[in-house]
């Protein structure tokens, strides 16, 4: 795509300094300018490794969570004269032309109206990729991408490796800053579908990505869960975009029914314990529903 100005967003807290180098270093090839937003706490956080001339580095009063960080940083990108955001997590490394795989993928797929374009994610853990969801009426399936080579119109992506216009970006408007973490991307993807919009995974492009679950076997088979804060906000977030978000209904009945599942996989395997984790799940709904956001329970303690 002839005069792309790429800029990444990269969001980090606490983030491990020598996989944060090594990640600058893949994007800086690939991008006019890395913004680096730090929502590490003042009083915890420690020196940054050094800009290279394309990285700016943004720190943030405290932990203003996911959604917030990319808001700043994609202001901070347009300043810059971007035409595309790259969003991007520390816990993520792109491959060497990923920014070139996905402007591809924009350039050539035949839908209208592409709001934004994705690799495939591969878990870094167990090598496995993550599957593609796609909507057909009321049926929704999932998908393995490994073969494919064409972009694949899906229903959401996540936002580490996620490409947007910045035209696009300025239709659908920004990530749902209280949402905090967990289930930002989904909302803001299933808000431009019901806009009539295109989100692409683009199978050319495979990222290393970690995830940050941990595994267990159940019946025979390995699940995976992740720290026990973020049931608190996948419960809650789902039950909120369920109640208030403009997505598609389809979508809205399918965070309901996932509900008792979600809680059930995270009470199976906590990591402080069942009848801590079931006050977390409880809090969770009260808020879902009556729309206390933002930091939530955690608002007064720290995130674990």
């Amino acid at each position: 795509m002839t005069g792309a100005r790429v800029v990444a967003v990269v969001v980090t807290y606490h983030p491990r300094y020598a996989a944060l180098q090594v990640l600058l270093d893949r994007l800086a090839p690939q991008v006019a300018h890395t913004v680096v937003i730090d929502n590490t706490p003042p009083a915890e956080r420690r020196p940054h490794p050094s800009a290279r001339g394309k990285e700016v580095l943004i720190a943030q009063p405290d932990n203003l969570g996911i959604g917030a960080a990319h808001n700043a940083g994609i202001a901070h990108a347009r300043a810059l004269g971007a035409t595309h955001v790259l969003l991007m997590d520390q816990d993520s490394l792109p491959p060497e032309h990923l920014v070139a795989h996905l402007l591809a993928a924009l350039d050539t797929a035949a839908q209208p109206g592409i709001t934004a374009a994705g690799p495939v994610c591969q878990d870094v853990k167990t090598g496995r990729s993550t599957l593609l969801i796609q909507r057909f009426g009321l049926r929704i399936r999932r998908v393995c991408a490994d073969g494919w080579v064409e972009p694949l119109p899906v229903e959401y992506l996540p936002a580490s490796g996620m490409l947007i216009p910045l035209a696009m970006w300025e239709r659908v408007g920004p990530m749902r800053a209280e949402y905090f973490i967990d289930r930002v991307d989904v909302e803001w993807c299933l808000r431009a579908r019901k806009l009539g919009f295109t989100v692409l995974a683009a199978p050319s492009a495979v990222m290393q990505h970690d995830l940050g679950q941990r595994a267990f076997r159940c019946l025979g088979r390995t699940m995976y869960v992740g720290r026990d804060f973020r049931a608190y906000f996948h419960v809650r977030n789902s039950l909120a975009m369920s109640l208030r978000a403009c997505i598609p209904w389809v979508w809205r009945l399918d965070q309901w029914v996932k509900i008792v599942p979600y809680a059930l996989l995270y009470l199976l395997q906590p990591e402080h314990g069942r009848l801590r984790m079931a006050g977390l799940l409880c809090r969770a709904v009260w808020d879902g529903v009556w729309a206390h956001m933002g930091r939530g329970v955690f608002t007064n303690r720290p995130l674990r």
